[in-house]
């Protein structure tokens, strides 16, 4: 499976938004905002649009999805209703999304004939999820941790306690050689986390 990550931006922002490829099948994980960087790798690579994975409810990640939608209407979509109340707040777009299966239930998700085991790690919102490719060896881990930094906690549903807690158990349970995928910025290691996140070191 070919992981690969595109930065979608607005005139405001960007957010990473990651494709899993495997024979042509994808899945879109974090369709952040409606950019054409996406819709164009899409047609150009003749890929078939298998599923869309939200990380969480921020609007800098899913914005995008009606776009997505309207342009390939039968896609099932994935995430976490206890992220709600950012589905329904969204500044740049009074589309509600249509969860077809809720994350806040799931424990491990099927994905391209390879098992993602769905981490809960709330704290940067209610429905933060972080995926883990325990084959692979990486998480994709939305704005729960970041190079050197931790998801922001001062908007609603935010707690900074909790959402250290939820770090020290990726820690816990991930070797310090997983890579970890982020909603923004660059890619970096639970190890090197461990020892130099300044939120989070152990």
């Amino acid at each position: 499976m070919q992981l690969k990550k595109l930065e979608l931006k607005n005139i405001y922002m960007s957010s990473n938004c990651y494709l899993l490829i495997k024979n042509n099948e994808l899945v879109v994980i974090d369709p952040g905002f409606p950019d054409e960087k996406l819709f164009n790798y899409i047609k150009d690579n003749n890929l078939k649009l298998n599923k869309i994975i939200l990380t969480h409810g921020h609007y800098d990640h899913w914005t995008g999805l009606e776009e997505l939608l309207k342009r390939y209407p039968n896609t099932k979509v994935y995430a976490s209703t206890l992220d709600d109340y950012w589905f329904k707040n969204n500044p740049f777009t009074i589309y509600f999304p249509k969860i077809d299966y809720d994350l806040k239930s799931l424990k491990y998700l099927e994905i391209l004939d390879e098992s993602f085991e769905v981490i809960k790690t709330p704290g940067h919102s209610k429905g933060s999820i972080t995926l883990y490719n325990k084959k692979d060896n990486y998480i994709i881990s939305g704005d729960v941790l970041f190079y050197g930094s931790i998801g922001r906690t001062d908007l609603y549903g935010g707690n900074f306690d909790i959402l250290k807690d939820s770090i020290y158990k990726l820690y816990e349970i991930l070797n310090d050689d997983t890579i970890v995928y982020s909603g923004h910025g660059n890619e970096t290691k639970i190890g090197f986390e461990k020892k130099h996140n300044p939120f989070v070191r152990i």
